[in-house]
């Protein structure tokens, strides 16, 4: 079934293509649903491929950023994060959530604005406590503390090996 409805999908590209050129908004719609189609059939990489060209194309036309817009940045971050790509991620949630924001759709979607602002701010979290556990690892105290706990450790270890040795 799925088969059967990617290749009326080619086919409805192919003859939106031929006629209205590869840059029409109608292009697009074929490439959301064919992209979307993809990512639920697990195939990731050329879901992103297809929505990542819609993406493209309405940029490219100034297309006023609605609804699909916003779910196809969200299921592009979706693949991003599963690849983990944190940062391309990131970027694509950024985005979708403004857009949701700016086109009045969290008021009437609440439980999506949650999800999406959940995610931002599960993500930012992350990306601090890397940041600081590197900082933390970079640093001169950093460095100190950690060599210190290591030799610790060694001085415990040795002492019960002494102690079992007596």
């Amino acid at each position: 079934l799925k088969e059967e409805a990617m290749r009326f999908y080619q086919e409805a590209l192919r003859i939106r293509t031929m006629v209205f050129g590869e840059h029409d908004e109608s292009v697009a719609a074929v490439l959301q649903f064919m992209g979307t189609m993809e990512f639920r059939a697990g195939n990731y990489d050329k879901a992103r491929d297809l929505l990542t060209e819609f993406i493209r194309i309405r940029r490219e036309n100034g297309s006023k950023n609605d609804g699909d817009y916003v779910n196809v940045l969200f299921i592009i971050g979706n693949i991003h994060k599963m690849h983990n790509h944190e940062e391309d991620a990131q970027l694509c949630w950024s985005e979708a959530y403004q857009v949701f924001q700016e086109l009045g759709l969290a008021e009437s979607n609440p439980q999506i604005a949650k999800v999406m602002n959940h995610l931002l701010k599960q993500e930012e979290e992350k990306e601090e406590a890397e940041m600081k556990k590197k900082a933390k690892a970079g640093s001169v105290f950093g460095k100190m503390t950690e060599k210190l706990k290591g030799g610790l450790k060694d001085e415990k270890m040795l002492g019960n090996k002494r102690r079992k040795g007596k």
